[in-house]
């Protein structure tokens, strides 16, 4: 008897949406989790799916439930280990590719409903929920002049920012944020909490440190407090001839850091249908101090316009953000490259060319391109070696200096604009990688939270690194939950 492949996918169809219905029923007979299980349609369901930071992200799964405690997720762990169900995890709901923070075939465990924050001041200790905004916690912890290593953006997610490493505007005083966890509260997969700490369970605890989803529900981050809440920085523009200008003072800025030194610098290539292509740096000082010597050069710049302020951080950091419109398709791309001014032209020069092919393949698309450079020094990672250290792997990254880290941001108006330039897209930071290695700049490390689907970060991290995380995985999530059922995000096992 011959069957048809038509039959074959209805049949799996069929045994999906039967396997859908079992676990969001089980999920929602559970009773901590009673009105915390949202099916499509519902009111929730529905604006939780609007508030994805991309498009490419939202993700029509069989049911959301969203937990308000640690008991919660407990229960959440337990049913889906016992019932089998595939499912993803999501925090802030900032990274952008399909399949990143959602699921379409599974259960998409949000974690948007537990966003505390809370200061305890004898212990110097801010702890937080995976699901807060960072935007939320420097208003939390404002009235305490205190602050954490944290995003440069309101709308990013914790969980998931901290989990991934964890860039921050005190990076160089202080490391990533990922370094500066003294304690990780995490579900495993059996729904046993355990806290992750120097001195328990250490070895999960390092590995969590640039491990993202991949060892079990982070349900609350307890980091060490920095004293002092203020942020000097802002945005300078500049006309496009002074860019040579601009490249060599990021680099003598980059080249004369000293170690711990608040003083941070990104800069930024853009273009939008609007203004056309621009050109800024971003300095910033994470003590509030303003005008410091270390940005005498930039200073030496004529700009056309400047943002740069100073004041509370809770202010200071939407001002970075900007307007955040939702529902956009996003799609982020990352590399590293040498610390160099041929490193830096090369970019620029493939952007200034990229944008003609864009334009050219949707002629009436609303886009912008964004292109983030920002330095990976070794006074940044030397911060990990006196906390435990992490899994990140950037020891060897820079030890002859500081490289060059990278993001390549395309944001289109619709889904048809975006199949015609997201080809092109790729296909611009595969050019922008071979010129790299063809010129010898080149550096194999991926940013995990900046990374797209196919750029995985886990086998850059070096032998030692990706074997602790092994170890850690088999030892804690001994049946592979977060690597067989989790179908979120980036695996250790990339092929399960």
């Amino acid at each position: 008897m011959k069957i048809s492949v038509a039959f074959v996918v209805m049949v799996a169809v069929g045994a999906s949406a039967t396997q859908g219905r079992r676990c969001c029923n089980d999920l929602a007979a559970q009773d901590s989790l009673r009105n915390k299980v949202f099916m499509p349609g519902s009111t929730v369901y529905d604006a939780q799916l609007k508030s994805y930071y991309s498009a490419n992200a939202a993700q029509h799964a069989w049911c959301m439930v969203l937990p308000e405690s640690t008991a919660d997720v407990q229960a959440i762990a337990r049913t889906i280990n016992r019932r089998q169900c595939p499912f993803g995890i999501r925090a802030g709901g900032h990274s952008t590719w399909k399949g990143s923070n959602g699921v379409k075939n599974g259960v998409t465990v949000d974690l948007s409903h537990m966003n505390t924050t809370t200061y305890d001041e004898e212990k110097g200790i801010a702890s937080t929920q995976p699901g807060a905004r960072w935007g939320t916690v420097y208003e939390a912890l404002n009235p305490h002049n205190v602050s954490v290593v944290g995003a440069r953006t309101s709308v990013v997610g914790v969980g998931g920012f901290t989990t991934g490493a964890g860039y921050s505007f005190h990076s160089n005083a202080h490391g990533f944020s990922c370094d500066n966890v003294a304690n990780w509260e995490i579900v495993l997969a059996n729904g046993t909490v355990v806290n992750a700490n120097a001195k328990e369970h250490a070895d999960l605890w390092k590995a969590q440190k640039g491990g993202s989803g991949n060892l079990g529900f982070v349900t609350r981050i307890d980091h060490i407090a920095i004293s002092g809440n203020q942020l000097w920085g802002g945005f300078t523009q500049y006309n496009l001839d002074k860019r040579d200008a601009v490249f060599d003072a990021y680099l003598n800025f980059v080249d004369k850091t000293e170690d711990s030194s608040p003083d941070q610098t990104i800069l930024a290539l853009l273009w939008d249908n609007k203004n056309g292509f621009t050109l800024r740096s971003i300095l910033t000082n994470a003590n509030g101090q303003a005008n410091r010597p270390a940005f005498k050069e930039y200073m030496s710049i004529p700009n056309i316009g400047s943002t740069v302020t100073s004041g509370p951080k809770k202010d200071i950091i939407p001002q970075f953000t900007g307007p955040t419109p939702l529902g956009q398709y996003a799609n982020w791309f990352t590399a590293t490259a040498k610390h160099s001014f041929k490193s830096l032209a090369a970019i620029d020069e493939l952007h200034h060319a990229l944008v003609p092919k864009l334009q050219a393949a949707a002629p009436n698309a609303t886009f912008s391109t964004l292109i983030s450079l920002q330095p990976l020094t070794p006074a940044m990672v030397r911060h990990a070696a006196t906390r435990g250290g992490n899994v990140l792997g950037l020891e060897a990254v820079v030890a002859d200096g500081p490289k060059l880290n990278w993001l390549f941001s395309i944001t289109v108006d619709t889904e048809a604009h975006q199949r015609a330039l997201l080809p092109i897209a790729r296909s611009f930071v595969y050019t922008v990688n071979k010129k790299q290695r063809d010129m010898g700049t080149y550096e194999p490390w991926i940013y995990l939270n900046y990374a797209w689907r196919d750029e995985q970060p886990f086998p850059h991290y070096g032998a030692e690194n990706t074997a602790l995380l092994a170890a850690v995985s088999a030892a804690y999530d001994p049946a592979g939950v977060f690597q067989k059922l989790r179908k979120t995000g980036f695996k250790l096992h990339p092929h399960h």
